[in-house]
């Protein structure tokens, strides 16, 4: 990896700490994005200066999350790994594995605490409200995750047909498509439109 891409590990560093997860697996992630190849534990350690046990576990973290593949190399005569390319499947995984279970906790908590409140001092409580708040906000944030993890399943390894989901289910409830998203959406309406003159032409 050469110096300007390795500079770019920082933000991995910071963008996974941000998000609740180990700073090093953002560094790690990013080496094998950036890195452009599969590597060992043993490469994985000395690029990032770090042990084969810390390695390992990160590893194995990230193989949880579905970020990382490895497969057995006989050329290598090891495990080689590489960052999983549909980072959508990432997000999905994290969604439905960690805030959508920690929305539907504190639902059911405020849900709960709702109803001893207007049991106990009636529905003119202060509390109420706010309690209230809290279940109606938690079930829209419900709803979103549902709908991200809903629009992204498409065929699992073919990152295209996953967006272009994404972006139909987007634009027919009037959400605004971001921009890389739209380039990603007209390349393929040009390649379905040139395709479909070259039947023309046959």
């Amino acid at each position: 990896m050469d110096e300007v891409l390795r500079d770019h590990l920082n933000t991995f560093e910071t963008f996974f700490n941000a998000i609740g997860f180990k700073s090093r697996l953002g560094r790690l992630w990013g080496l094998l994005a950036l890195g452009g190849r599969s590597m060992s534990a043993a490469e994985i350690a000395r690029e990032l200066d770090m042990s084969a046990g810390s390695v390992s576990e990160c590893l194995n973290e990230l193989k949880e999350w579905g970020a990382v593949n490895s497969e057995f190399s006989s050329e290598h005569r090891c495990q080689m790994h590489t960052a999983v390319s549909d980072t959508m499947s990432i997000v999905t995984t994290v969604l439905r594995r960690r805030e959508q279970l920690a929305v539907q906790n504190f639902k059911d908590n405020a849900r709960s605490a709702l109803k001893y409140v207007t049991e106990r001092y009636g529905d003119n409580d202060p509390r109420v409200r706010t309690l209230q708040s809290i279940v109606t906000t938690s079930e829209i944030a419900e709803s979103t995750i549902q709908f991200f993890v809903a629009a992204s399943s498409a065929v699992p390894n073919d990152t295209d047909s996953r967006l272009a989901r994404v972006i139909r289910r987007m634009t027919a409830i009037g959400m605004k498509v971001p921009g890389e998203l739209s380039k990603i959406r007209n390349g393929r309406v040009a390649r379905k439109t040139a395709s479909m003159k070259e039947d023309a032409h046959v």
